[in-house]
């Protein structure tokens, strides 16, 4: 587990949101990993020094206490299973947890903690109640070609349900990461406003960034995937189905290999209209960002 370049501009992109906030929790205590050239161009970027931070060899010794400390956080603490990395909270979120830890930190980030917790709903549902009202919670997380890394690789929509309008929280960002190279971006809308899954599959690792604020009273309760909840709200049990009589045409007019060949092309072209729907594509992470602004 480690901040890497992507996620340290995720952190720093979102302290314009919340500059004053003062106590930051990750998941895991988290590695430092920055090139030479990664801190410098955050440094610049960003106005702040980290070139001081940089590990060459990501040699997994450096924490990224250092580096949170020096965005602006007067509290910086982790939490884990055991404490085996130095973790100053020792709760496995698998459990519910204790009265005596809820709402006590501005920001709770997961940067690779979450798809190794087997109780997934118990474990979001913490990350929420050590949120205080206001807080946000910010992931990067494995969304594609990671196998074998944890125990899950994450749908982008489990996020958009699960920190909703109806349980209390607002998203401010959500984007995938191809990390290449090159590096790419893809900024999301949620599914249940674009009314098509997000089922998008380039080559090579993703990773989604999400961000969401916390509201007084929030309470992550039921989950379900937004387009079977407007099918149910709906009562469609129907779909389209090409007729016999169509199919039967187009069978007397084109030879069965070529039928074949452009069935599958109009099926792929089709399935990428809808997968693609609610994505835009950006070089860098600052033009997602401020794309969303």
């Amino acid at each position: 587990m480690a901040i890497n370049a992507i996620s340290a501009e995720l952190l720093l992109s979102c302290r314009q949101l919340q500059p004053k906030a003062s106590d930051f929790l990750m998941l895991g205590r988290q590695w430092l990993r920055l090139s030479e050239p990664q801190a410098e161009r955050l440094s610049q970027e960003h106005k702040i020094k980290l070139q001081d931070l940089a590990d060459p060899k990501f040699s997994d010794t450096v924490y990224a206490e250092p580096l949170l400390t020096r965005v602006g956080f007067q509290r910086v603490e982790s939490l884990d299973a055991t404490a085996y990395q130095g973790a100053g909270l020792v709760h496995d979120l698998n459990l519910p947890l204790p009265a005596e830890k809820r709402e006590q930190w501005d920001w709770v980030f997961d940067g690779g903690s979450l798809e190794h917790v087997f109780d997934f709903p118990a474990a979001i549902r913490n990350c929420s109640a050590l949120l205080r009202p206001g807080g946000l919670f910010i992931t990067m997380c494995p969304v594609n070609n990671w196998m074998g890394h944890g125990f899950y690789q994450f749908s982008p929509e489990l996020f958009f349900r699960a920190f909703a309008v109806e349980h209390g929280f607002q998203v401010k960002f959500a984007a995938l990461a191809s990390h290449g190279p090159p590096e790419t971006f893809y900024s999301l809308r949620d599914p249940a406003e674009t009314g098509k899954r997000v089922q998008f599959n380039p080559p090579g690792r993703l990773s989604l960034l999400f961000v969401a604020q916390k509201s007084a009273g929030a309470n992550i309760t039921e989950v379900q995937q937004s387009d079977y909840s407007e099918r149910w709200a709906q009562n469609d049990e129907t779909g389209s189905v090409k007729s016999a009589k169509q199919g039967s045409r187009l069978a007397a007019v084109v030879p069965a290999p070529i039928r074949k060949v452009l069935s599958q092309w109009r099926i792929k072209q089709r399935r990428l209209r809808e997968n693609t729907r609610g994505i835009d594509q950006y070089k860098t992470l600052a033009a997602a960002w401020a794309a969303k602004r």
